[in-house]
């Protein structure tokens, strides 16, 4: 007489705590951008769980600070590569990076004593060695690197105002005018540079925004390192953005996209620091 072999049944399991990475949230970190990253119902129903918007987010903060390709992502996260990805295209159309990065910049503005809005910034751009992926490109003659490069807008203190991305053979004066359009530059009455923005190009552009354009140019180096006048600033904040090695090379197909994890980096930095309460120390 045969036995009849058991019936196997699936039991469900909920997803158990997985160990912390450097890069995840806080609880306080999500308590302050929770309000604009988890979705409202339009009509009204159940609400959504905090705890997978959370992990969407703590995805991106990792591939951001490690590098790693969208389908290298652990397997201990509760969510999927493919979700994150998606979600994290769309928060970039959208702009939310931005309002996340002013809301935090303003926050960490006051309590260190200053107004929320600046009004003086610095602008510095450096240049990244691209890829072999899909998506604009160029050659920068001077610094010799085939990739893109990034164009930076920062206050006295070193946080970030905005980002714009180019192939690398755009010069800096030229790539001025459309830095100031996509920044949130509305207070800002100067701006420090070096000479890479000089000639009328970026005057002009400067002149428009209501913005007076000091060119910062100090001694050469005759024997090592000399801090430049203001500019340091915006080197500081180029070295922070260097720290988070997704952005150390073009790995991706778009300029947003690139110009997504940069302001998510800081993104980052100024939640951990908002947690500290070092706010403007290097981090």
């Amino acid at each position: 007489m045969s036995v009849a072999a058991p019936i196997m049944t699936t039991v469900y399991q909920p997803p158990t705590t997985r160990p912390r990475y450097p890069s995840d949230l806080s609880d306080t970190a999500w308590w302050r951008i929770c309000g604009l990253v988890v979705p409202k119902h339009e009509r009204g129903g159940r609400p959504c769980s905090q705890a997978r918007w959370r992990e969407y987010v703590n995805v991106l903060l990792y591939i951001a600070r490690t590098g790693i390709p969208w389908r290298a992502l652990p397997h201990d996260f509760t969510v999927t590569w493919s979700a994150a990805h998606k979600h994290f295209t769309r928060w970039t159309k959208t702009g939310l990076w931005s309002r996340l990065l002013r809301m935090l910049r303003e926050e960490a503005r006051v309590k260190a004593g200053r107004k929320p809005e600046p009004t003086a910034a610095i602008v510095d751009s450096s240049s990244v060695k691209g890829m072999p992926v899909a998506g604009p490109r160029g050659f920068d003659g001077a610094k010799k690197i085939d990739g893109i490069k990034r164009h930076i807008l920062v206050d006295t203190t070193g946080l970030l105002l905005g980002v714009h991305a180019t192939p690398a053979n755009v010069q800096d004066r030229a790539a001025f005018a459309d830095l100031l359009t996509v920044c949130d530059t509305k207070t800002v009455t100067k701006v420090w540079a070096d000479k890479g923005y000089t000639g009328t190009t970026p005057a002009e552009a400067a002149t428009a925004a209501g913005i007076k354009l000091d060119i910062v140019s100090g001694p050469k180096p005759a024997d090592g390192f000399i801090v430049q006048p203001r500019r340091w600033v915006v080197e500081r904040t180029n070295g922070w953005i260097n720290h988070h090695r997704r952005l150390v090379r073009q790995y991706e197909t778009t300029l947003a996209a690139h110009e997504g994890f940069l302001i998510l980096s800081q993104i980052g930095l100024l939640l951990r620091r908002l947690d500290k309460g070092q706010l403007f120390d290097t981090l």
